[in-house]
């Protein structure tokens, strides 16, 4: 009896101390998101969640040990997205993976925008980084240019590493503006596929760039109604 006394003891300080943390956690987000990166401090962070500064230290660390901590889950889950496989037709392709995204980000905005401002402040998304989001992003944009040219839809006139790189500068510039409050998800889906679509259709086939066209035109009207 003592024996599970003492395991159930354990198991409960396990969860309470799990509950604080994700506690601290949510607050460090919130803070981010509605007052900024520089107004993420100990002492505001530990008034937020109602506990104590070595309690922060104790469960999580310091402020930019914190920050890993927000940072990481969200390069997780993004990284899910990047590492399916590519293949197909490239709109579908980069409509569906638009879509997963904005779905993720749509599930928790305030979180996935304190994600990326955080993360960009404190410098934590390395370009060179090989597993970094950068470095995937870029992999994934190659791979659809290539897929696209090995299957004829597009003339192959310009490097692969070039297309790729406009790819992903378009998801990129969105999405500084989004995190940044200065335009909504739909908007963000909008401009990364008419962005995208465009810089395909630079180096498309005839017939994949009037579809390309047609596309762009679309998004057009529908960003106007």
């Amino acid at each position: 009896m003592p024996t599970k006394t003492l395991a159930r003891g354990s198991v409960t300080r396990a969860a309470n101390k799990m509950r604080r943390k994700e506690r601290i956690l949510s607050c460090a987000r919130h803070i981010i998101a509605t007052q900024g990166y520089d107004a993420l401090t100990l002492a505001q962070l530990a008034s937020d969640a109602e506990v104590t500064i070595p309690t922060i230290h104790n469960l999580l660390g310091k402020k930019s040990q914190i920050i890993e901590h927000l940072v990481g889950d969200v390069v997780s889950r993004i990284g899910e997205l990047l590492s399916r496989q590519i293949g197909g037709d490239p709109i579908s392709v980069i409509q569906l993976f638009t879509d997963e995204l904005i779905s993720l980000y749509a599930a928790n905005e305030a979180l996935y925008k304190a994600a990326f401002i955080a993360g960009e402040r404190a410098k934590l998304f390395e370009h060179q980084t090989p597993k970094g989001i950068f470095m995937r992003s870029m992999a994934l944009a190659v791979d659809v240019c290539a897929d696209a040219k090995a299957k004829g839809y597009l003339l192959g006139e310009m490097e692969t590493h070039i297309l790729a790189e406009q790819l992903f500068g378009t998801q990129r510039l969105a999405r500084h503006d989004w995190m940044n409050n200065y335009i909504d998800l739909n908007t963000y889906k909008s401009r990364v596929l008419s962005g995208m679509f465009t810089v395909l259709a630079a180096d498309a086939a005839p017939e994949f760039k009037e579809r390309l066209t047609s596309e762009i035109r679309a998004l057009s009207l529908n960003t106007q109604l």
